[in-house]
Order: structure tokens, then sequence, then C-alpha cells
């Protein structure tokens, strides 16, 4: 998909439109839309998130205490 071409697409269908309840929604979903951190992410970087919680989920972590100790930090 090409993001721009899409959005280009996307615009001249509200610039040809004279529905008023179209702009109004459109205005309403730009505005009301809200964009966790998550979703900002790159795929790999979600991918090592959520890697990391199934972890603590499971049980797979060390404390910061024993993080520090591991790396040799005091």
């Amino acid at each position: 998909m090409n993001i721009q071409a899409e959005k280009l697409n996307v615009l001249q269908q509200i610039i040809n439109s004279d529905d008023v309840n179209l702009i109004k929604d459109i205005k309403s979903l730009i505005n009301n839309r809200k964009m966790d951190w998550f979703d900002r992410l790159s795929k790999s970087q979600q991918n090592n998130v959520t890697e990391g919680l199934n972890q603590l989920d499971s049980g797979n972590f060390f404390s910061h205490k024993k993080a520090k100790k591991r790396f040799g930090y005091k």
C-alpha cells in the first residue's frame, strides 16, 4: 500500500464531497482518535515489548537489584 497515494485518494474524495455529515464524521474521527504509544512503535519494537510482557507473565524475570549485580553495577 502506498500511503501517500491513499491519503491523496481520501483527500480527493473529501474535496469532491458535498456531504456535510461525512465532513463532520471525518472531523470527529480525527479529533477523537487516540494513538497509543504502542501503535507508534515499529513492528520489531512491538514484538520486543510483547515478548517482554510474555516473559513477565510466565515469571521469567529478575529484580532491578539482581540486574545491576549481574551487569556489574552497584
